[in-house]
């Protein structure tokens, strides 16, 4: 259960700059990678969001900098609402998310409703020799999901496991496989 149902209530109970920040590059691509529960809310997700979109795509992170007590700044995905991702994605016709699961096995959960795209990724990802699979918890399917508000209404979400988010290696080959996908869209 999430202490705050949105960012308005989230930032009246949080000071920004002191218990999160927000981290936005807007390139002009019509690609945005998400990291809506960076920082310490969500261990690597930030990172990885970068890693992806690296010189050429928009990204967007909000990150927990509290000392403690970071997961309460997690807002569920299809209530996240903070002004300055809605204003970056209202112009993406590609949203992909970027979260953190608890899982030990290294495998990325795909979800959202661009199966399309999930697909692409989901064999570029296989082929790289990373695991992927699907689960309802991690579907992503509301359409008020962050991934799917980009203009489309269809996005991906990456539940991204804690036994890959721990090995750099694959971390990398994961951050590539998904840029050598975008290059083609």
């Amino acid at each position: 259960m999430d202490k705050y149902p949105n960012f308005k209530t989230l930032a009246a109970g949080e000071t920004q700059g002191a218990d999160f920040r927000i981290r936005v590059q807007d390139r002009g691509s019509n690609i945005s990678i998400i990291a809506p529960h960076g920082g310490l809310i969500e261990s690597r997700t930030s990172w990885i969001a970068e890693s992806i979109a690296g010189d050429t795509y928009n990204y967007y992170c909000f990150e927990g900098i509290k000392d403690k007590n970071n997961r309460d700044l997690h807002i569920t995905s299809h209530q996240f609402d903070e002004p300055g991702a809605l204003n970056l994605i209202s112009a993406s016709d590609i949203v992909i998310t970027i979260h953190a699961c608890k899982a030990k096995e290294a495998v990325v959960y795909i979800g959202g409703r661009s199966e399309a795209l999930g697909y692409t990724i989901r064999n570029a990802l296989e082929k790289s020799n990373l695991k992927t699979s699907q689960k309802q918890e991690f579907a992503g399917r509301h359409p008020d999901n962050i991934c799917n508000r980009g203009r489309t209404g269809k996005g991906v979400q990456l539940e991204i496991s804690r036994g890959l988010r721990d090995d750099p290696r694959k971390l990398h080959l994961l951050s590539k496989a998904v840029r050598n996908v975008l290059k083609c869209c």
